[in-house]
């Protein structure tokens, strides 16, 4: 048989990574859509914050049982890696938490703007809190954007900085740690003259 294609070797690749060749290939948009149904999970009402992901672009959810959130200052990570805005900081800051889920809301912290990181459940019943974080507590109510939410949004609502990559793909909790903790040092070194 005689293939059309100019390049058969491209063919072949196309056809090697197609989900029912290989079973474990998903496209980003299948991703998007399994987070988007296990998020909802975590919603008061499904239908109702469905509804608002479409109208608004965000919905209340309630951490807890699927994940637990923490916020975090923007100053906080945008001195870790050494840059001013959550656009410049998206690609360093998905890297260093692994493309963990991690959203960035310019309400946060008294309109300086914060990170909200989706982590394990169990991290909110730690007895020593990840230090220099608000760990929301279980059940309270958080804005989350839509899973397709990934630039910001007109109205200021929260966006996605490094997208949930599917169901409890979320941020290890050792690399929100060592995060902040560079975040709060280098802080410290720039004040410190200053008090001086």
């Amino acid at each position: 048989m005689t293939s059309t294609h100019a390049n058969d070797e491209s063919v072949q690749s196309v056809v090697a990574t197609t989900p029912a060749a290989s079973g474990t290939v998903s496209t980003r948009a299948e991703r998007q859509l399994a987070s988007g149904h296990w998020l909802l999970a975590a919603a008061p009402l499904q239908p109702q914050a469905r509804a608002e992901w479409e109208e608004h672009g965000a919905a209340w959810l309630r951490p807890g049982v699927l994940f637990c959130a923490v916020s975090i200052p923007a100053s906080v990570l945008h001195a870790a890696v050494g840059l001013g805005s959550p656009q410049e900081c998206a690609g360093p800051l998905a890297e260093a938490l692994e493309f963990g889920p991690l959203f960035y809301s310019p309400e946060g912290f008294q309109r300086e703007g914060s990170y909200t990181a989706l982590l394990p459940a169990r991290v909110a019943r730690l007895r020593e809190p990840i230090p220099g974080v608000v760990t929301l507590p279980q059940r309270a109510l958080l804005l989350v954007p839509a899973p397709d939410v990934t630039e910001p949004v007109d109205g200021g609502g929260p966006w996605w900085v490094s997208p949930l990559d599917g169901p409890g793909l979320l941020c290890p909790p050792e690399r929100v740690t060592a995060l902040v903790g560079v975040g709060r040092d280098v802080l410290a070194v720039s004040k410190g003259p200053q008090d001086a």
